[in-house]
């Protein structure tokens, strides 16, 4: 295969150029990002933006498949996030099934016929392949792939990619999700005290603030509401990360003549369904309502959390291991939540008083 011509807006990092160049037609056929990953040894996070860019760029295509739960076999598949349905059809096993964005639904990446024709013959010889295999009933989806909600949860598909919207009509689930709110406190009267110019220039800049946090820890913002914003994680510990390192330059920030801002967070677990709201990627269920009940809870300077996200073996190894630097202790708490009966365990972590004397 001769050499390719790969021209980008962006550096293309040499062992991904190389590998590129020496890959053969197979290879660059249904690119399996966690594979190549660790073929490379190549950050998952990093390899996954490097090839969203390379899509918005036409370097590559990328295919969201959708995997039948019964034979396992993809009965289809669509370049456009906006054409995957909350149902498919598996005519081989004559079931319908519902697509599930961390569970059925496989992303790949080919090389893109304007740069590089791949035979057709490595995509048939692999449809026949999974055909016959799936009759026989000893079709495997790959142990590691990447899904759809990995992809999605990064922040440059929103970014090139937001448009892509499924019809109102549709939704897909989400197993689990980590679902991050904060809020500003108080700020009603912050508006009320510093005019709108001076308020809404305190708010862009904590926006900042938040979005860097999130991003820098595998996280996507998927919407603001007024002060307010809603963040997604696939880790309950990388929203922990996000929260304290977030809260801790907070804590440690003026904005201008109004000064420090007291910031609310509320962390949750759990599944979701993907909707489109006002032709924007959204999310809906128990689980949003439920992080934003506890964000409702905390105080400003604090971070409060679910037990599902207390259990979480890598949340809590993090919070062991960082709590001489954040200076703080992990609080127990039973509260009961706007329009929920019961009560529920909860857990804070408050920094305002310790960070502030740093």
């Amino acid at each position: 295969m001769p050499k390719l011509e790969l021209k980008s807006s962006f550096t293309i990092p040499e062992k991904i150029e190389k590998w590129i160049n020496n890959a053969d037609d197979i290879e660059l056929f249904r690119i399996n990002l966690k594979l190549l990953s660790k073929q490379l040894d190549y950050d998952f996070y990093d390899l996954i933006t490097f090839f969203i860019k390379t899509v918005n760029e036409g370097i590559f295509t990328l295919s969201w498949e959708y995997h039948c739960p019964h034979c396992n076999a993809a009965p289809g598949f669509t370049h456009n996030f906006s054409n995957i349905k909350s149902e498919d059809f598996c005519q081989m096993c004559n079931m319908s099934f519902r697509n599930t964005l961390d569970k059925n639904i496989e992303v790949t990446f080919t090389i893109n016929p304007a740069i590089y024709k791949i035979p057709d013959q490595v995509s048939d010889n692999y449809m026949n392949e999974m055909m016959s295999a799936a009759k026989k009933h000893t079709y495997e989806i790959p142990d590691e792939f990447l899904t759809g909600l990995e992809i999605m949860n990064n922040h440059l598909f929103y970014e090139y990619f937001g448009d892509q919207v499924l019809s109102v009509e549709e939704s897909l689930q989400i197993q689990r999700i980590t679902i991050l709110f904060t809020d500003i406190k108080g700020s009603t009267s912050l508006y009320n005290k510093y005019g709108d110019v001076k308020s809404y220039n305190a708010v862009r800049e904590h926006f900042k603030i938040l979005f860097s946090k999130v991003i820098n820890n595998h996280g996507t913002v998927v919407k603001t509401i007024g002060d307010s914003i809603m963040a997604s994680f696939i880790k309950p510990v990388d929203a922990i990360k996000a929260a304290l390192e977030a809260q801790k330059d907070f804590i440690k920030s003026d904005f201008g003549d109004i000064g420090k801002l007291d910031i609310k967070m509320g962390i949750h677990t759990g599944g979701v369904i993907v909707v489109n709201l006002n032709d924007r990627i959204d999310y809906f269920g128990n689980t949003v309502n439920v992080a934003a009940r506890i964000e409702s809870l905390s105080e400003g300077g604090a971070i409060w959390f679910s037990k599902i996200i207390y259990d979480d073996p890598d949340a809590m190894k993090y919070l062991k291991q960082h709590k001489n630097e954040f200076e703080s202790k992990v609080y127990r708490k039973k509260a009961k939540m706007k329009g929920l009966e019961e009560y529920h365990e909860l857990y804070n972590i408050n920094l305002y008083e310790n960070l502030i004397n740093n």
